[in-house]
């Protein structure tokens, strides 16, 4: 446990396997951290999927990171881990995060996070994420946190990029498609973005000026940034009841 004036420690889990977007979480997140919050990074084996795409890597990736958990925890007990909290850093209704729960540690995956921040700084959001592969899957989940269908989510873009792609891939081709999906969601209405994609993390001032070229004044949601803050919070709730 943790007191007031303690330092919360989260344990950032990437559960594929592809280090540079763990890197790329890291040197945002660093820079984002609550005040007395210390983060922690952990990537997937590499028995994971290098990317999340589709519903079957969501649960092979889980799967095998879940058992890399258990391995590296004191006595092979999640309850021990040096951690307070998970945030499970993929934006799907990620099943690592029901796994981590019994724990006993608060534990959140980015779609969670964000749509909670979205609901409290706009009226409409949309999603913006990679391949359509995934858009099922986001939709799923968007319906699953927020207890059924709402007029509050306008929908899920699918920009076409890969989430390696985002980090690694032509910049001219990564902020022309970023630009296209924030546009077509700001037409339809959404006044608040979520980075649909931990790849996407530092992408707010590209998202906002997509919008500005149309007119539209967006919130930009990152959900592993609202992530911390409200494991954050969560933590300190617990220590203090």
């Amino acid at each position: 446990m943790t007191s007031s004036s303690s330092s919360v420690r989260i344990c950032i889990v990437n559960p594929n396997s592809s280090s540079i977007i763990t890197d790329a979480l890291s040197t945002t997140l660093l820079l984002s951290a609550p005040p007395s919050t210390s983060l922690s990074f952990l990537t997937g084996p590499p028995s994971s999927p290098a990317s999340i795409q589709t519903p079957a890597e969501s649960i092979i990736s889980a799967a095998e990171t879940y058992k890399h958990l258990i391995t590296t925890s004191p006595s092979q007990d999640l309850s021990l881990y040096p951690t307070d909290a998970f945030l499970v850093a993929c934006f799907s209704d990620h099943p690592l995060a029901p796994m981590l729960r019994p724990s006993g540690k608060p534990t959140l995956h980015l779609l969670e996070a964000a749509i909670l921040h979205a609901l409290l700084v706009g009226v409409k959001f949309g999603v913006l994420t990679t391949g359509k592969s995934v858009v099922p899957d986001v939709e799923a989940g968007v319906r699953r946190v927020m207890g059924g269908n709402s007029d509050r989510y306008i929908g899920t873009h699918a920009t076409g990029l890969g989430v390696v792609e985002l980090k690694e891939g032509d910049r001219g081709k990564i902020e022309r498609k970023i630009k296209v999906g924030v546009q077509e969601l700001v037409r339809m209405g959404a006044d608040v973005i979520v980075l649909g994609c931990a790849g996407m993390a530092g992408m707010e001032r590209l998202v906002r000026e997509g919008a500005e070229e149309v007119g539209g004044m967006v919130k930009v949601v990152d959900g592993a940034k609202a992530g911390l803050q409200l494991l954050t919070g969560l933590v300190r709730a617990e220590d203090d009841s």
